[in-house]
């Protein structure tokens, strides 16, 4: 079932994709035509792969993010089993991931957030590994690359927290490790390629726009709250439910094991979300899934303090619910009309209804009118799935409208649909109705009634699967 995709910032990152796939242009990214300088293109380069596979689509576009989310899941399963041999502890972990739909939820959208946490994840599953085979450290190096060829800067968090993890266990020995060493610059030297490339051909301009606009403008610039930093506490307060006093008891355990009782592998969990949770705590901008990266982390966490407090019958009943309550989530999705966070429910649903008959009655080249419609909404959508972009809005009196549609009667326009209704009793024989829905009205002038077209056997269709 396709359910489509949000316009923020799902669209936003499928069109890069497709743009990739229309150009052939791997390193220098671009957004309706223009140089996109924000993100790392590993997102994009794989979801461009799942467009050349199975057509550009909704369905292929959250493809790779779904894959990713499953491998999460299983890696989370495997470390728990690696650090605690126990299959109790291994499964509940990657049940406690799951629930509550968080995670689902971010799994099935276009977003780079879950390929992060992979990244991230996959890291430190290799840095465990390494404890008995060194040359993991080399795939901890190229986890760590994607890590950063997906989201810049935040793909630091592996080598950062493993070099206080290091630091803070006293293993010097470990720091100079050759195979360490090698990875660190494994990391450094791929994750950083495609900052270099934009770097030699935008010059000054993508240091401006990638570090100071993106990074530290949207990250850490000014801020009005005083209280800003508490942001992701409050939105763990909020969502982090059942787990939130569970994950709060296990961290103050894991931390007395880390710093008093000396257990190396408390501290690295113990490291990994704190870490992470305290540096992305001086952003100005906190959404929770920026912090996707740490679930697993807190989800084994919380599974172990759970076991330590549970004998062998209660964990057979404790598996008993929790494989009840996977059925019975598995149900309520697929099999009631019910809308919850994680629910089939379609996205985009009105663009998409009539994004076909925009592109057919638009040429490439010229932009779709805006009237009284945000700037931003739903301009990703509908350049995704009409390839065609919608261009800044009208917001002032209808008459600059009318204007503009006696000077340019051959422009197509979007609104909503009630605002269609208000210019249409107010100026009845001036517009012509090309189609609308629920939501949106796509209208052009009266003098162009007679270039609008209906016939789609000369496209090939769809437009976006």
């Amino acid at each position: 079932m396709d359910t489509g995709i949000t316009n923020f910032d799902d669209a936003y990152y499928a069109q890069k994709a497709k743009e990739i796939l229309d150009s052939g242009s791997f390193w220098l990214i671009t957004q309706a035509g223009e140089p996109a300088l924000d993100n790392p293109p590993l997102p994009f380069w794989l979801t461009a792969l799942a467009f050349s596979i199975f057509g550009v689509s909704s369905y292929s576009a959250i493809f790779f993010s779904g894959l990713f989310a499953t491998g999460i899941v299983l890696m989370t399963y495997r470390l728990g089993l690696l650090l605690y041999k126990d299959h109790w502890i291994a499964f509940a972990s990657a049940f406690v991931l799951l629930f509550p739909g968080i995670f689902v939820d971010a799994s099935r959208r276009a977003m780079v957030d879950i390929p992060l946490a992979f990244f991230v994840t996959l890291a430190f599953y290799a840095v465990f590994k390494a404890k008995l085979l060194k040359p993991w450290y080399l795939v901890f190096g190229l986890s760590t690359a994607g890590a950063i060829l997906t989201k810049s800067v935040l793909g630091l968090f592996p080598l950062a927290i493993i070099g206080a993890y290091l630091i803070f266990s006293r293993q010097w020995r470990e720091i100079i490790n050759p195979w360490f060493l090698s990875g660190c610059l494994v990391a450094l030297v791929f994750g950083f390629s495609w900052h270099l490339v934009n770097w030699q051909y935008y010059g000054q301009e993508f240091i401006d726009v990638h570090f100071g606009v993106l990074i530290f403008n949207r990250g850490f610039g000014e801020i009005e709250d005083s209280f800003y930093f508490l942001g992701y506490a409050e939105d763990f307060l909020r969502n982090y439910w059942p787990w939130l006093p569970f994950a709060l008891v296990g961290l103050a355990q894991f931390g007395k094991r880390s710093f008093i009782e000396k257990d190396a592998t408390s501290l690295l969990l113990f490291l990994w979300p704190v870490l992470a949770f305290l540096i992305m705590s001086t952003s100005k901008n906190h959404t929770i899934r920026y912090l996707l990266m740490i679930f697993p982390a807190l989800a084994i966490i919380i599974a172990k303090t759970v076991s330590t407090w549970l004998g062998p019958d209660r964990k057979n009943q404790a598996l008993t619910v929790m494989t009840g309550v996977i059925a019975a989530t598995i149900l309520f999705v697929n099999a009631t009309p019910f809308r919850a966070k994680v629910t089939l429910a379609q996205s985009s649903k009105e663009v998409r209804e009539i994004a076909a008959i925009v592109n057919l009655n638009t040429p490439a080249n010229q932009k779709i009118g805006n009237y009284r419609l945000t700037e931003w909404n739903p301009k990703h959508a509908m350049l995704f799935y009409s390839n065609r972009v919608v261009d800044r809005s009208i917001t002032r009196d209808s008459e600059e409208l009318i204007k503009q549609l006696s000077t340019h009667p051959e422009k197509t326009w979007l609104t909503s649909i009630q605002e269609f209704r208000n210019l249409t009793a107010l100026h009845p024989d001036e517009l012509y109705l090309v189609q609308a829905n629920s939501r949106f009205a796509f209208f052009t002038s009266k003098k162009n009634q007679g270039n609008i077209r209906y016939d789609f056997s000369n496209m090939q269709l769809p437009i976006v699967k």
